[in-house]
C-alpha cells in the first residue's frame, strides 16, 4: 500500500526534518502503536509502499494489510505519528537552546495563572531571525517583595535556569524554559551585561534585600543603579583585593 494513503503527505516536511529521518520517525511510531494494540511483534517498512510484517509465535511472517486496520485505530496511528514527531521536534529544539542556560534574556510578561506563575516572551536574536521562545517563572523562582505585584506587558531580566523537552501526558510536547529572578548569579550576569567587564561574582545574595557583589576593577554607579533598580534591592559593590595590588 502507498505510504501517502496512511498519512498526511505533509508529515514529510512540517516538522523540518529530513525525509529519510522523518520516514525512520514514522516507521518506529506506526510500529510502536500496532505492537501495542495487536499485542504482536511486527516490523514497518515506508519504501513508497507502507510494508506491515506480523511475527507471529509460531509461523512465518504475515503481511498485514491496512484494510483489515479499523478506522479507530488509524487514528490512532496517524495521532501517535504525529505525537512521535512533534516529540523529536521538541528534543531537537531543547538540545539547540541548552546553551541559554545559566543566561539572562529580559522578557514581556505574557500571562499570569491563578497560582502566580509567569509567562514570559523571551526574544532571542538568532543568525537569521528573532526568536520569541517561551518561558515560565513559577512563584518559588520569584522574589517575595515581587509577588503578586506583576503586570502583564511588564519586561523583566529573567535567569535561564533549565531548558527542557516536555512531554504533558502523552498528548503534546513543548520546549519548557524554566525561569528564575532569584538566584545568585543574577545580579552579577546583568552587571557583567551592563559594563563589559568580565570575573564580576556575586557572593551572597538575598532577593529583594541586598546583594554583594566582588568585580575585579571599578564600575560604573550608573550600572549598578540599574541593575539594583532593576532587582529592587541595594548591591554593595566590593573590588577585589587581588587587583587592588
Amino acid at each position: 500500500m502507498r505510504f501517502s494513503a496512511m498519512l498526511p503527505a505533509d508529515l514529510l516536511t512540517k516538522y523540518g526534518f529530513q525525509e529519510a529521518e522523518a520516514l525512520e520517525i514514522i516507521e518506529f511510531a506506526i510500529a510502536r502503536a500496532l505492537t501495542v494494540a495487536l499485542r504482536k511483534s511486527l516490523a514497518v517498512r515506508i519504501d513508497d509502499i507502507l510494508e506491515i510484517t506480523v511475527f507471529p509465535d509460531q509461523g512465518e511472517p504475515i503481511e498485514l494489510s491496512l484494510a483489515i486496520i479499523k478506522r479507530k485505530l488509524r487514528r490512532h496511528i496517524i495521532h501517535q505519528v504525529e505525537l512521535e514527531l512533534q516529540k523529536r521536534q521538541v528534543i531537537r529544539e531543547a538540545e539547540e537552546l541548552k546553551e541559554l542556560r545559566g543566561k539572562t534574556l529580559p522578557g514581556e510578561i505574557s500571562r499570569i495563572t491563578d497560582d502566580g506563575t509567569l509567562y514570559v516572551a523571551l526574544e532571542i536574536a538568532d543568525v537569521f531571525s528573532h526568536l520569541i521562545l517561551a518561558g515560565e517563572c513559577p512563584v518559588r523562582y520569584q522574589p517575595s517583595h515581587e509577588r503578586g505585584r506583576y503586570r502583564i506587558g511588564e519586561v523583566r531580566e529573567f535567569f535561564i535556569s533549565s531548558v527542557l523537552p516536555i512531554v504533558a501526558n502523552g498528548r503534546s510536547a513543548h520546549v519548557r524554559i524554566r525561569l528564575s529572578r532569584i538566584t545568585k548569579e543574577l545580579p552579577a550576569l546583568l552587571l557583567t551585561e551592563r559594563t563589559a567587564v568580565a570575573g564580576i561574582v556575586c557572593r551572597r545574595r538575598i532577593a529583594g534585600g541586598f546583594s554583594d557583589i566582588v568585580t575585579p576593577v571599578r564600575i560604573p554607579k550608573e550600572a549598578i543603579n540599574s541593575v539594583g533598580k532593576e532587582l529592587g534591592e541595594h548591591l554593595n559593590v566590593f573590588i577585589s583585593q587581588a587587583h587592588k595590588r
